[in-house]
């Protein structure tokens, strides 16, 4: 007797998303890019230029170690040391500052909006603010459009 086995293959597809690159394509996150370049360009630029004399320091330490004395070690080491504490506490500030940026500038952005009336949009604001104020409550999103007589009222 002879047994035959069969077996059906269903036809697989793969698809592979690189949100990297595909981040980069969309406008708003481009923007929202520029924005937090232009906005920390200062600080990454001191931070460098610390990094720069902390690196200058160690050089120098390396290079001159033998012929220093016992007390220009010493002090060598201590500037060393306090160089390096002060980058790396501005350098964590840095990231803090920026990963909380970030965070806000990425916000979802509604596919439709609705334009409601004065007092809806009243409404609506304080149940947000409400809603914001709740510790459980990490983000409040809306899809009401501001319109200007929203504005005006929110500035009385």
């Amino acid at each position: 007797m002879i047994s035959i086995s069969t077996t059906s293959y269903a036809e697989t597809k793969i698809g592979v998303v690189k949100l990297d690159i595909l981040f980069k394509e969309i406008p708003i996150y481009k923007e929202s890019q520029t924005n937090l370049q232009n906005e920390f360009k200062p600080k990454a630029d001191e931070l460098k230029k610390i990094e720069t004399s902390w690196n200058k320091l160690n050089d120098d330490y390396l290079k001159n170690e033998r012929t220093m004395s016992k007390d220009q070690r010493k002090s060598k080491i201590k500037e060393i040391n306090d160089i390096e504490q002060k980058f790396r506490t501005r350098q964590q500030v840095l990231q803090q500052e920026l990963q909380g940026k970030q965070n806000s500038e990425l916000q979802r952005i509604p596919n439709n909006i609705k334009t409601i009336s004065l007092e809806d949009a009243k409404s609506v604001l304080k149940l947000l603010d409400k809603l914001e104020e709740d510790d459980d409550v990490q983000q409040v999103f809306h899809n009401m459009k501001l319109t200007e007589e929203i504005l005006k009222s929110l500035e009385e």
